[in-house]
C-alpha cells in the first residue's frame, strides 16, 4: 500500500498562472492558422480543459485514450492507440499530455497523428521530469520541470486515485 501523497509541490493558483501563460504563448504561435488539439487521456484533462479557456474558440479538440503505466511503472507498451482516429490532413496538431517521462508515449502518438495527415505536431506537456528519456522527445511548451519523482493530482493518477488533487503532489515511496 502507498502512503498518502505529501503536501503541495505544486499548489492551484502557482497552476492556473502557469496554463494561462502557455495558453498566451500557444496562441501566438498559432496566430490565423487552424489549431486541433490532441489530448491525451486520462491524465491531461485538467491540464487541457484549463488550457481551451484561454485558446480560441474556433480551436478542434480531439481525446485519445492511450496508456503505458500500470501502477507507478510503465509499462513499455502503449494501450489503446490503435483506436486513436482523426481527419488531420493538412492541419497543425498540437498533442497535449500531463507529463515528458519515458517519452515513448509522446513518440508513438506523435507518429501515429503524422501517419493521419498532420502537417505539423507538436508537443505540450504540463510537467517534464528531468530524467534519460527512452525516446528522444522534447515538448515546444513545457509547464513545470521536476524531478523523476512520482506525482499525483490535478489530472495526475495512480492507478485512478488522487486524480481529482487541486494541486501536484509527490508520491512518497513506500519503506
Amino acid at each position: 500500500m502507498t502512503r498518502p501523497p505529501g503536501p503541495p509541490d505544486l499548489p492551484a493558483p502557482q497552476i492556473r498562472k502557469r496554463v494561462r501563460s502557455l495558453a498566451s504563448s500557444i496562441r501566438k504561435n498559432y496566430l490565423n492558422r487552424p489549431l486541433t488539439i490532441v489530448a491525451l487521456l486520462k491524465g491531461s484533462v485538467f491540464f487541457v480543459v484549463d488550457l481551451l479557456r484561454h485558446l480560441p474558440i474556433d480551436t478542434e479538440v480531439e481525446f485519445w485514450n492511450v496508456s503505458s503505466y500500470q501502477g507507478t511503472q510503465s509499462t513499455g507498451k502503449i494501450r489503446g492507440l490503435h483506436h486513436c482516429r482523426g481527419n488531420f490532413r493538412g492541419r497543425d496538431v498540437l498533442l497535449i499530455d500531463d507529463i515528458l517521462d519515458s517519452g515513448l508515449t509522446l513518440d508513438r502518438t506523435r507518429a501515429h497523428a503524422k501517419k493521419l495527415g498532420a502537417r505539423s505536431v507538436q508537443i505540450c506537456v504540463l510537467l517534464s521530469k528531468k530524467r534519460k528519456r527512452v525516446r528522444p522527445v522534447r515538448a515546444r511548451w513545457v509547464g513545470f520541470v521536476i524531478k523523476d519523482e512520482f506525482v499525483v493530482g490535478y489530472g495526475l493518477d495512480l492507478d485512478q486515485r488522487y486524480r481529482a488533487l487541486p494541486s501536484i503532489r509527490t508520491l512518497p515511496s513506500t519503506p
